[in-house]
């Protein structure tokens, strides 16, 4: 009866579903009886033998197993990031001048190759972690402590460098390394910053009053400018009229004695000229003269004429004229 009923009841399922059934029972079974494990390029293979780690890693690609027996754990060798934050409260980063900081860290670390086995037997993936957030967390705080507050924004790459170098050489003797570190996102306590706000609001009032100033300097320097610019202008005006009245000066002068040289040289152009008329006049008169003489010898009957024009004129008694 009861095998009928079994029957009975299998009858009654359908045929859908029974198939989904033996699906997952046989994925179940290819699953823990499948004989080979993908190891992807980026991963190395740990071989267990009924959960006991051996030596041999498993290089990627195809690797063999005896189901039940064997099972192969896939480990990841690329970098991994590990995010870490530091929080601004009891157990944050104090500053030299007993400020709390905090940051937002990020750590890359990457698995050494031929320490896998021991990676996984000593520690684990977990606890690796652990130790590097802890690791990191101490170093940050050793290193923050050698600053004050308003030295972080300019020694952020020097601080950075500092965790950095230690945290090389802590973690050396683990089966990672560390290949890159990143301190982000600086914080500290609302008070500090209510203190920060109040120094910018100080700041600016000094920037601003010195502003001011510049400007009030500026303007006094600008009117100084200004007035040494128009006394420039002023003392070049001088100079050019002073410049135009003995220029002016020196044509009135340069024209007086154009004229008077003028002047003279027509005063000895009317000396000559008087000079040659009157040498001339001598000439006509001596002309003149010699014109009258030359009448009075062809006049002349070859008598004695005296020439004393005061007295009688003589006679001669023998009906001739004297002096003949």
């Amino acid at each position: 009866m009861n095998e009928e009923k079994q029957q009975s009841i299998l009858q009654m399922i359908p045929w859908p579903i029974k198939l989904t059934l033996a699906t997952v029972i046989v994925f179940m079974l290819l699953s823990i009886f499948w004989p080979f494990k993908i190891i992807d390029a980026t991963e190395r293979g740990l071989r267990f033998r009924f959960g006991s780690l051996q030596e041999k890693v498993e290089e990627d690609g195809l690797a063999w197993r005896i189901p039940i027996y064997e099972r192969i754990e896939a480990v990841n060798i690329q970098p991994i990031q590990l995010d870490h934050r530091v929080a601004v409260n009891s157990d944050g980063a104090i500053t030299k001048d007993n400020q709390t900081i905090g940051a937002d860290m990020t750590i890359f670390y990457k698995y050494k190759q031929n320490e896998l086995v021991r990676m996984w037997r000593d520690f684990g993936k977990d606890n690796i972690k652990s130790i590097i957030n802890q690791t990191l967390r101490e170093t940050f705080k050793a290193v923050v402590g050698k600053y004050d507050i308003f030295q972080l924004a300019m020694t952020q790459d020097e601080i950075r460098a500092k965790v950095w170098d230690e945290l090389q050489v802590k973690l050396a003797s683990y089966p990672f390394e560390v290949t890159e570190l990143k301190i982000v996102n600086y914080d500290w306590s609302e008070a500090f910053d209510a203190q920060i706000s109040e120094t910018m609001s100080r700041a600016q009032q000094v920037k601003q009053k010195e502003q001011e100033k510049l400007m009030a300097e500026q303007e006094a320097g600008k009117g100084i400018v200004q007035a040494e610019a128009q006394k420039k202008i002023a003392i070049t005006t001088a100079e050019g009229e002073k410049q135009a009245v003995i220029t002016k000066a020196e044509g009135v002068k340069e024209s007086a004695k154009l004229m008077a040289d003028a002047k003279a040289l027509e005063g000895e152009g009317i000396k000559k000229y008087n000079e040659s008329v009157a040498t001339n006049w001598d000439i006509e008169l001596k002309k003149m003269q010699l014109n009258i003489d030359l009448k009075k010898v062809e006049k002349w009957n070859g008598q004695y004429v005296p020439n004393n024009m005061y007295g009688p004129i003589p006679f001669d008694t023998q009906g001739g004229v004297q002096g003949k």
